[in-house]
């Protein structure tokens, strides 16, 4: 870029060919006006002749100079003007934004380079005043006013002012302003505890630049309606700071500009907001992100929810946690602690900490050397839902350890264990429950704390589940379950439903069912792979077996796939276990095809072929199978194909009918990930499959899988595009049916061959 000198500075040509900047240099008036510039040098840039005509209002030095209390700037420290960040916002919002000079300047609103507007008024005087309006109702009198260009072509106005600078409106007026949408934010800013805040968001902030996630009205009317409060102890409650500040970045983020990622709050490191980046739309903490208003030291989003930081966030908060936060960092509790709840967190104080320690004879890293005891012990002092002080009850909540806490309730005032919750540091809210400060750290009581596994304790319930552990030792999945580096829920069924199963699977009595081929496949579906107490069990639930688990409620019970819970969190050292009242079944492939509009033929088909119940759960041995499963649209191909194929009634009347089906099933249950390049048995009597390209794109006889592994209890379907034919060769299953089942055959291969 080529250079030139000016007055000692270095400017970029385009900047020296500014009429505009070209004359408020020659201006003795006009100095700081200049040095702003100079300091800004991407706005001085801008105002080359190429990218005008501009409009202008031109502040003097005097006009300057009468700003600086306005900007809460002493006279003394004058020079620190030039060094705000937002010296480019005011600097842009004195360029009017237009396709040709405006000179005279004439009355109304009229937009800023800077994107915010100012508004133009002509007094009706004999002399007119012209000011230009923004943050100050008296505006900014335009005393002189004169066209600037080179080589004899005017095509810039330049305005003079001398007596204040032209300020645009700074975040906390814009809001102020919009009372219809923000006047509870606004309200919230305007209480004691957020001052420094509200001066932040404000002219006399130093020039800080600020970006508000900015609650509507109706945000703030659903947030108290959910805490069952008014705005007026809203206004007084001691988090409302923190609440506050959780929504407010420092510097400017445009909607455009956001990324993806955590963002720090004015609450602090510990309060960090989530942004994420869709296309144009932007959500913070999930919630959608609406309309931006510009500010002159920032900008405002608008949006439909009040945030607020999770419990964890709320300990950082507080230096008062420092120790608390230190043991959940260490118990690896944080991802936990962060995740929806609710919870209700008894938040022990430093002190109090320090006093169990001196009570146990440990030093803190002691007690964090044991990690498994000081996530319990943690565990211990949060409840799995959220519990306010003015609603708990005399009562007895399962902790999420799994122990039990006493609560007592007298008047207003609430012990836990003994020890009292103070009203006065209750109900510190967080987006995903509440935290209640407490003087003491709470022990488990001696004998609570689960010392064994869940098979284990399983094991260990006299009577009960006898048939559960012997089921879980034959499928070998009595390792799996006693891992301590993972966490289960089972639902334990009990002796006396394991005998009510054995009869509905067909079985003689329980022995035949531990023998039966799919044991594992059922025994899975009543896992889950994490750590799921009764009060989160809820909605559906992804068993271990793939298929999910729905649970529903009928009165005060719960059902799991049917089956009530009758005995919930029973704790083990790696995970819960609830007792059901009966065997549950995850779908059968009978149950799957069925479900599946593509199979319905099939489906007749099979029902055609007495052959449905080889593929229900009443099927003494549990056999499992592989169904390569022909789509309705296969079918119809077929019959289309066949002259002496009618329709479908004619199809599903065909003597061979069940040799073809049985052609289409393998037994046991094998997963595309598992087929090879080789011939593989069927149900068929002698004929076999071809499995081709089974590293990539498996076909079965040539033909493509077109969806595989769609899961059963007791085998797998992977859907095909074609019905596949019995070789001519291969013999028929019954002898009966020898002649029309291989002239069946014979039909079959030379249309599917002509097809495909």
């Amino acid at each position: 870029m080529r250079v030139l000198a000016v007055a000692g500075v270095f400017l970029p040509l385009s900047a020296a060919q500014s009429a505009v900047f070209t004359h408020i240099e020659g201006s003795a008036d006009h100095a700081t006006l200049e040095s702003a510039l100079n300091k800004v040098t991407a706005v001085k840039d801008a105002l080359a002749d190429a990218n005008g005509p501009f409009t202008m209002v031109a502040p003097t030095d005097a006009a300057f100079t009468a700003a600086l209390p306005e900007l809460g700037i002493a006279a003394a420290d004058a020079a620190t003007l030039l060094d705000r960040a937002d010296l480019g916002e005011i600097l842009k919002y004195q360029v009017l934004s237009t396709t040709e000079k405006v000179n005279p300047l004439t009355a109304g609103d009229i937009t800023t380079v800077q994107g915010m507007t100012a508004t133009v008024t002509v007094s009706s005087d004999a002399t007119p005043v012209t000011k230009v309006v923004g943050s100050n109702a008296a505006g900014v009198t335009i005393s002189s006013s004169a066209d600037v260009g080179t080589s004899g072509n005017e095509e810039h106005a330049v305005h003079v002012c001398t007596d204040r600078i032209l300020l645009p409106k700074p975040v906390y007026q814009v809001a102020s302003e919009a009372t219809d949408l923000f006047s509870t934010l606004v309200a919230a800013l305007d209480t004691a505890g957020l001052a420094d805040v509200k001066t932040g968001l404000g002219l006399q902030n130093g020039g800080a630049l600020h970006t508000v996630f900015a609650p509507t009205n109706d945000a703030f009317t659903a947030y108290l309606t959910a805490r069952g409060i008014d705005s007026d102890a809203l206004l007084a409650d001691g988090e409302l700071a923190n609440i506050v500040k959780y929504h407010i970045l420092a510097g400017k983020v445009m909607a455009a500009d956001v990324t993806t990622g955590e963002q720090a709050t004015l609450y602090g490191d510990a309060g960090k907001l989530s942004l994420v980046k869709d296309g144009s739309t932007v959500t913070v903490d999930g919630v959608t992100v609406g309309s931006e208003v510009l500010a002159g030291n920032g900008v405002i989003h608008q949006i439909p929810s009040v945030l607020m930081p999770n419990v964890v966030e709320v300990a950082k908060g507080s230096s008062d946690f420092s120790r608390l936060v230190e043991a959940v960092v260490a118990a690896d509790l944080a991802t936990t602690l962060t995740g929806a709840g609710p919870f209700t967190v008894f938040a022990p104080t430093n002190a109090a900490f320090d006093a169990y320690l001196t009570k146990v004879s440990k030093t803190m890293d002691e007690l964090k050397a044991d990690k498994d005891a000081l996530a319990a012990l943690l565990k211990y002092h949060v409840v799995p839902s959220e519990v306010m002080l003015a609603d708990a009850t005399t009562s007895t909540p399962a902790s999420v350890e799994g122990s039990t806490l006493d609560l007592v309730k007298t008047g207003d005032d609430l012990t836990v264990n003994g020890v009292a919750v103070p009203a006065a540091t209750a109900n510190m809210q967080a987006g995903n429950g509440v935290v209640h400060v407490i003087g003491t750290v709470l022990e488990i009581p001696a004998g609570s704390t689960p010392t064994k596994n869940v098979v284990q304790t399983a094991a260990d319930t006299a009577d009960e589940f006898t048939h559960l552990v012997a089921a879980l030792t034959k499928a070998n999945l009595t390792a799996t379950l006693e891992a301590t580096d993972k966490k289960f829920t089972v639902f334990a069924p009990t002796d006396a439903a394991f005998v009510a199963a054995a009869a509905a699977l067909g079985e003689d009595d329980v022995a035949g069912l531990l023998e039966r081929a799919d044991l594992a496949q059922i025994l899975l579906y009543h896992v889950l792979g994490s750590e799921t107490k009764a009060a989160a069990v809820t909605g559906s639930l992804s068993s271990m077996q793939g298929a999910p688990i729905e649970v529903t409620t009928s009165g005060e019970k719960t059902m799991v796939d049917g089956a009530e819970i009758t005995q919930a969190d029973i704790m083990a050292t790696n995970g819960v276990v609830h007792v059901v009242s009966s065997v549950m079944l995850p779908p059968s492939l009978a149950d799957v095809l069925g479900a599946d509009a593509d199979f319905s033929t099939l489906v007749e088909a099979l029902e055609a072929a007495e052959l449905t119940s080889t593929f229900a759960w009443a099927n003494k041995g549990g056999a499992m199978h592989t169904v390569f499963a022909p789509t309705d649209a296969a079918f119809q191909a077929l019959i289309d194909g066949d002259d002496s194929i009618a329709d479908k009634e004619a199809l599903l009347a065909l003597d061979g009918l069940a040799d073809i089906l049985k052609y289409h099933v393998v037994p046991g249950k094998v997963m595309a990930a598992d087929l090879t390049d080789t011939e593989v048995d069927t149900l068929h009597s002698t004929a076999k499959l071809t499995v081709t390209d089974a590293g990539s794109a498996p076909k079965i006889n040539g033909n493509a899988v077109a969806t595989a592994d769609i899961l059963a209890g007791n085998g797998v379907v992977h859907k095909i595009g074609a019905v596949l034919s019995v070789p001519a060769e291969a013999s028929t299953d019954t002898e009966a049916s020898g002649a029309a089942a291989y002239g069946l055959a014979v039909v079959l291969a030379g249309i599917v061959g002509r097809m495909f």
